[in-house]
């Protein structure tokens, strides 16, 4: 994987908070200074009104301040989460209610407006030279692919003041300790390369969405989520790199065929021939006219290559 430019995790992440009948979610939330709430996903309930929330804003941006996600302060004294603990509770069964998309653990005495403005930096990284892009690191679907794409110095800058990044999966919450502070760099910058597989992370997602409705199952662990979706990005890489396959949708179906049929399946004889001769309609039209005689065939072979 590393010679497709694939950085492993700083550190293994953990699993904080399993789903159990004894979840833990106040020591979850007692866990955590801060959480990251998605505004732009946020289902009004009266709860909501008159949360502290602080805005990621940046003059970068030409959002509204509604739109951005923020930043919300957690303190067993504040009035509100009593409410924040009983729909983490509930979301289990019902995802629609408010769920942060992540919880930041601190030092007790980090000041909201220093974590805010760290926060609205970070979602317009410099990208190359002179250039600045929005980076939804905050989307716990985008940030454990991030952590993969971004070495390590570099990825822990995003954290500034916090130590520990949480985020939810399935019915579980996980935690990313911080890499190694001493080497953090002083830069939230990426470059264009990092930014070209960023751009992949979305077609990453939809890949994983069509294997998981092909599994018939919800996801064992995130140990297996994360290394389906490390095949996928390499799948896609290596269609870029060594088949020329430049559309998005193409090169979701060579990761989706990666997943489906195993990581080697490209490698058989049938396949590369198909390689070579890529129709004008492109790889993802093209791979769906392929037999299942033949799929069959070529799994067979993924599997003892």
């Amino acid at each position: 994987m590393g010679s497709l430019g694939i950085v492993p995790l700083p550190k293994n992440p953990v699993v904080l908070v399993g789903c159990s009948e004894m979840t833990d979610y106040q020591g979850l939330l007692q866990a955590h200074q801060f959480a990251i709430i998605d505004q732009k996903n946020l289902a009004a309930q009266d709860w909501h009104e008159g949360l502290p929330l602080l805005p990621l804003e940046t003059r970068v941006l030409k959002i509204p301040s509604n739109r951005l996600p923020a930043l919300l302060p957690l303190g067993p004294d504040a009035p509100y989460m009593r409410a924040l603990l009983q729909n983490l509770e509930l979301a289990e069964d019902d995802p629609g209610l408010l769920t942060p998309c992540a919880l930041l653990a601190t030092a007790p005495d980090t000041k909201p407006e220093r974590l805010q403005r760290h926060l609205a930096e970070c979602l317009v990284p410099y990208v190359g030279i002179g250039n600045r892009a929005y980076l939804r690191y905050f989307d716990p679907t985008v940030f454990p692919k991030l952590a993969h794409i971004i070495p390590p110095n570099h990825w822990g800058y995003l954290y500034g003041p916090a130590h520990t990044w949480t985020i939810p999966f399935q019915k579980e919450w996980i935690a990313f300790p911080e890499p190694n502070p001493e080497h953090r760099s002083r830069v939230w910058m990426l470059s264009a390369e990092q930014w070209e597989h960023i751009e992949l992370i979305r077609y990453i997602n939809r890949a994983l969405e069509q294997y998981e409705s092909y599994l018939g199952r919800p996801w064992c662990n995130f140990t297996e989520y994360d290394k389906a979706a490390q095949t996928a990005e390499c799948a896609m890489l290596l269609a870029q790199k060594r088949y020329s396959i430049k559309e998005k949708d193409d090169l979701q179906a060579f990761a989706e065929d990666s997943l489906f049929h195993g990581e080697h399946f490209h490698r058989h004889p049938t396949i590369q021939n198909f390689l070579r001769n890529l129709p004008p309609e492109g790889y993802g039209t093209a791979s769906a006219e392929i037999t299942e005689t033949i799929w069959a065939e070529v799994e067979n072979f993924a599997r003892n290559n």
